[in-house]
């Protein structure tokens, strides 16, 4: 018989107690998870009992409790001014996720990561999709944030979003997730409204040697990457990866088997050259292909007038990518980009095949001691073929859009080392709204050496979709009543051809401090005042008799009818109590008021959100990790979910994860994690349209990094 003991017997508990299942009869049964289950216990026996017996051994990976707060907050980031620059000197609400918070959370995707960062508001839709944004507006699509990958746009200009469970990274070679808070479009362009992800992987010259990584477990069933690096010459680096995911699907509100299993196929390669002192060009290309199985209730003109079904979705692609960094002297340099990206998805919604093209170039350099100039040119061509659905169509079924860019952006000091001014213009031209420009103003004032006071003024645009120009959505039916002379009624959304580009006016605040050498605050409040909002307007009723059986048709348009402002703030701390403990506390708050400029009603979104995490951090000798992270999250009143006479509301949540790691050797690392443990299931998101109400479950996997 094995005894366990120490923090992984308890986890295990947690996890296995019924007595601490809120509803035992709502979860899956254990004889429907047994298959799983024979194959993951033995492993996690196997974790136990070698993380409880082994003796002391060297870490394998640096651990950020080795160095200084200060040091963190010196930090180098590029995202928010397209130059080399500190965290501390930023003026803009900016947050680093390092691969080590990637390591040390236990996470198994970058979207459950991004959690970490104060202001984004991550949830789970069901178990491959997520609603990801900042500052507000979240949804499937949150057309309000960017989000890169080295500087790649991975934004949806089909339907204005992210799909985010096609970015099915390989963790371990991201090297940082840069997270701003707040308008980028001065330097990012349209789109870029509330915030702006960058994703950045690491350098070839970093991953040499190999490594092989595998989670096993109940919901994560198996995730298996492998990476192999090396060296071409004296001055060429390459990394090769591929990477395969396996995913159980989540539960229903009555605790059924959602049965929204997914797999996914990556893989890639990236190599960085130097042929010179002041050359350096990287090349990377990514394929992917994956199945997923998606729920949605789809409108029927026939009883029960919805129904549920379960859509095979398949999705492939991949892309190249080049990247030229020359240096003309210590103070100047030049930048220039290409990428190209091919995706194809088909489900029972829409079909869509999308390509674009994409070429960046940028040039900064010193003016003088106190001034530095960046500006650049962009030019973008994506073209798509959609093939229509039962539910959807498009007017055009193939488009090509243009979009041509420029920006400048200055920053002086106006007095050195103590305030900073940058001033900067995005200008574009759309093939749907013309020309667009989005300037900013930021000043940074540095009182002492360890405080920093900014504020920024900024402007921002987010441009309409394909879908939003020229689709045409069944979106639900309500059934026959005398008043509609007992016909159903197809409510159906129409995509407006001469719709604008939506705009805010965006106010930020913010201080960063180091109070003390183991402690840092930093702060930041904002207000936006958003106009021209895209939203629906019921028109005039129609009769359809060309479709089996009659109906009324309710057109909703989509018009520039939507205004009003979101406004809130975000708090960061970071403590070190000891040499091996470290303790992070993010809260952030947001209230949103968006109105109908028509009629004075609310639309999309009304109601505060909080979130508060408390993520800890120790070390009781170096080979050991002991990381808690807990979560309160309270959405407030903007999802609702109406079936029939019910209403769904997201009540607030809370989540508990424990991740208990163990490197026998250097090459070795050993980890168990346990997700959700005061929860059995709970409710974080639901789909704006076509969604299926799903709970997020309580979940255990064993995980393994062998360097070789």
């Amino acid at each position: 018989m094995v005894r366990l003991n120490g923090p992984f017997s308890i986890l295990l508990a947690i996890y296995l107690n019924p007595s601490l299942e809120s509803s035992r009869n709502s979860m899956k049964s254990y004889s429907m998870k047994s298959y799983e289950m024979d194959g993951i216990m033995p492993l996690l026996v196997f974790l136990v009992c070698l993380g409880m017996t082994a003796g002391p051994a060297s870490a394998a990976t640096p651990d950020l409790t080795q160095f200084s707060i200060e040091d963190l907050m010196q930090v180098k980031v590029v995202s928010a001014t397209k130059m080399e620059q500190a965290l501390q000197d930023t003026a803009a609400a900016v947050f680093v996720i390092s691969a080590e918070d990637i390591r040390r959370s236990g996470v198994t995707n970058v979207m459950e990561a991004l959690r970490l960062a104060p202001g984004v508001e991550v949830a789970r839709i069901d178990s491959s999709r997520w609603a990801i944004s900042i500052r507000g507006f979240n949804g499937r699509f949150a057309s309000k944030l960017l989000v890169l990958i080295d500087g790649r746009s991975i934004y949806n200009t089909q339907f204005s979003g992210v799909y985010w469970e096609l970015q099915d990274l390989f963790l371990p070679d991201i090297e940082r997730i840069e997270v701003i808070r707040g308008p980028g479009g001065s330097l990012w362009g349209a789109n870029a409204v509330n915030g702006v992800i960058n994703i950045i992987t690491k350098n070839a010259m970093d991953t040499e040697g190999g490594l092989a990584t595998l989670t096993v477990g109940d919901e994560d069933r198996t995730i298996a990457g492998i990476r192999h690096g090396g060296k071409l010459g004296d001055n060429a680096h390459y990394r090769v990866y591929g990477q395969f995911s396996e995913r159980d699907g989540l539960v229903t509100l009555d605790g059924r088997d959602a049965s929204d299993d997914w797999r996914m196929g990556s893989g890639g390669f990236r190599l960085d050259w130097t042929p010179s002192a002041k050359d350096a060009i990287t090349a990377q290309g990514n394929l992917y292909d994956g199945n997923l199985d998606q729920n949605y209730v789809l409108p029927s003109l026939f009883p029960p007038y919805s129904s549920r079904q379960l859509s095979k979705t398949d999705a492939s692609g991949g892309g190249l990518q080049a990247l030229w960094e020359h240096r003309i002297s210590d103070t100047s340099r030049t930048l220039l980009q290409v990428y190209y990206q091919s995706d194809d998805r088909s489900d029972d919604l829409y079909i869509v095949d999308a390509s674009t093209l994409d070429l960046d170039f940028q040039h900064d350099f010193a003016l003088t001691g106190r001034q530095q100039i960046v500006w650049g040119l962009g030019y973008r061509r994506s073209w798509d073929h959609f093939t229509d659905t039962e539910f959807a169509s498009v007017d055009l079924k193939k488009k090509i859009d243009e979009l041509y860019s420029a920006f400048i952006q200055d920053q002086v000091e106006l007095i050195p080392e103590r305030l900073r001014l940058t001033g900067g213009v995005k200008v574009e031209h759309n093939d749907f709204t013309g020309w667009e420009w989005q300037p900013s103003v930021r000043m940074l004032w540095m009182p002492h050496p360890d405080h920093r006071l900014w504020a920024a003024v900024s402007r921002a645009v987010r441009t309409p979709s394909r879908g939003e120009n020229g689709a045409r959505v069944n979106a639900f039916v309500l059934p026959p009543s005398p008043l509609t002379g007992n016909l159903p009624t197809l409510f159906t959304i129409f995509g407006g051809g001469d719709l604008e580009a939506e705009r805010l006016i965006a106010y930020e605040i913010g201080y960063r401090a180091l109070l003390k050498k183991d402690f840092s605050l930093d702060a930041a409040v904002f207000y936006n005042d958003y106009d021209n909002i895209i939203t629906t307007i019921p028109g005039t009723p129609f009769l359809d008799v060309y479709a089996f059986p009659p109906h009324l048709v309710v057109p909703l348009q989509l018009q520039n009818l939507g205004a009003g402002s979101i406004y809130g703030f975000e708090l960061f701390t970071d403590w070190r109590p000891t040499e091996s403990w470290r303790l992070r506390l993010t809260y952030s708050y947001l209230n949103s008021d968006l109105k109908n400029k028509d009629n004075d009603g609310p639309i999309y979104e009304r109601g505060r959100n909080q979130q508060l995490s408390l993520f800890s951090s120790w070390n009781p000798r170096d080979d050991l990790d002991v990381d808690l992270w807990g979560r309160y999250v309270v959405t407030g009143e903007s999802k609702l979910f109406s079936t029939s006479e019910d209403v769904i509301k997201v009540d607030p949540y809370v989540s508990l994860s424990l991740r208990l790691g163990w490197r026998p050797r250097e090459d070795l690392e050993l980890s168990l994690v346990g997700n959700n443990l005061f929860s059995n299931a709970h409710l974080e998101f639901i789909q704006e349209a076509f969604g299926l109400p799903i709970k997020v479950e309580r979940s255990i996997y064993g995980q393994m990094k062998w360097s070789f």
